[in-house]
């Protein structure tokens, strides 16, 4: 986990907008639904072209790179071409709520600085760009790491993807959005109570879940595990409870493979990802890494689980996204020493170029390519 300081193939087109528009037949609200948005079919993820799709990807904080890079459109779009060049066809953008990223609270920003850079187009400049560069974007809201408090969920987290300025952006972006409601949210495992905690977390996602789609928003929704994300068991135990309870059966369910406390051996990550593989809900590994944090960065090499997960994740078709291509507490979790392709690290061509699962590698488990819009 970060430390408390600081993821049946359809034939047609036709075919994935006859689903789109039958998830919604009674969302009261006004929605636009000749935009076809990402949809999942099972375990299976299906672009609005209608074609199956395997997220393998990166995690990039860009907002942690602050105003000279926020506030320099030449400079955001270099750092995005730079990414690309990982061939990552996905990629996960950190976001805040108002006032409570360091750029709202620190003497380089100033309150509302984050919030304005939603509201004067940056956010979704970046979100197109991403997308332009071959990367499917999946906004999270971050602020929400390692939170318990389910009133916070729901005045802060939650509200955010309700207001205008956010609504517009998702519009805007409906054919390859991804939200990602809250980043590691819930305890489960940890709690004094956990099968009563389970219940709670199931359903205050369900509540949400559906607010989000009274909203009118119809892209896929991520949902993480509880306990800082790393709790993929409990995780599984409802995701079918939560699925069936959205309008639109369109939920991405994502576990944070910071395992070294209860699945540290290549059998108990086997067990672990057989339980994701049979909910037959589409799962991802939203975030795994090679060292894991506790109550501060970097407490537990686990670069010897990596390959095993990410190879178990390939073989059952399961998509993953490599924490952090840059900006990341944990120096030699970090693709990159500074956002740039040409100073990868060494877990960073691991990543990129491991013959038998990096990106780049060619084989059955590189990242395949967006398909190319006519």
């Amino acid at each position: 986990m970060k430390a408390i300081i600081s993821t049946v193939y359809f034939t047609s087109v036709v075919m994935t907008l006859v689903i789109i528009t039958s998830c919604h037949r009674d969302n009261p609200v006004n929605v636009d639904h000749s935009t076809p948005t990402i949809t999942v079919s099972g375990k299976n993820l299906v672009l609005a072209g209608g074609q199956s799709f395997v997220l393998r990807g990166i995690n990039y904080p860009i907002i942690d790179e602050g105003l000279p890079t926020l506030g320099n459109p030449t400079r955001y779009k270099f750092k995005i071409d730079e990414a690309a060049k990982t061939g990552a066809n996905a990629i996960r953008i950190q976001w805040y709520t108002n006032n409570t990223h360091w750029l709202d609270t620190s003497a380089e920003g100033s309150p509302g600085t984050v919030d304005g850079f939603l509201n004067n187009g940056t956010l979704s400049n970046i979100i197109g760009y991403c997308y332009q560069k071959g990367m499917i974007p999946i906004l999270v809201v971050q602020n929400t790491v390692c939170e318990s408090d389910w009133n916070y969920f729901k005045t802060v987290a939650l509200p955010w993807w309700q207001q205008p300025a956010v609504l517009d952006l998702i519009n805007k972006h409906k054919k390859y959005l991804i939200a990602n409601i809250a980043c590691e949210f819930g305890n489960v495992r940890w709690a004094e109570d956990p099968e009563a905690a389970l219940g709670i977390f199931k359903t205050n996602y369900i509540q949400a879940v559906q607010k989000l789609r009274s909203a009118g928003i119809t892209i896929p929704l991520m949902i993480d595990a509880p306990d800082c994300g790393t709790s993929s068991s409990p995780l599984a135990k409802v995701a079918k409870d939560i699925l069936t309870a959205d309008p639109a059966r369109n939920i991405i369910f994502s576990a944070h493979t910071y395992w070294a406390d209860y699945a540290n051996t290549a059998a108990a990550i086997k067990t672990k990802m057989d339980e994701i593989d049979n909910t037959g809900t589409c799962f991802v590994l939203g975030e795994v890494g090679n060292w894991q944090d506790g109550n501060t960065c970097c407490v537990q090499n686990i670069s010897t689980l990596f390959p095993v997960i990410v190879n178990e994740a390939c073989h059952r078709g399961i998509g993953w996204l490599a924490w952090a291509y840059t900006q990341d507490c944990c120096k030699p979790r970090e693709m990159t020493t500074n956002g740039e392709f040409n100073t990868l690290t060494t877990y960073g061509h691991e990543v990129v170029h491991n013959g038998t699962y990096g990106l780049l590698s060619g084989g059955g488990c590189a990242a395949q390519p967006l398909p190319r819009e006519n």
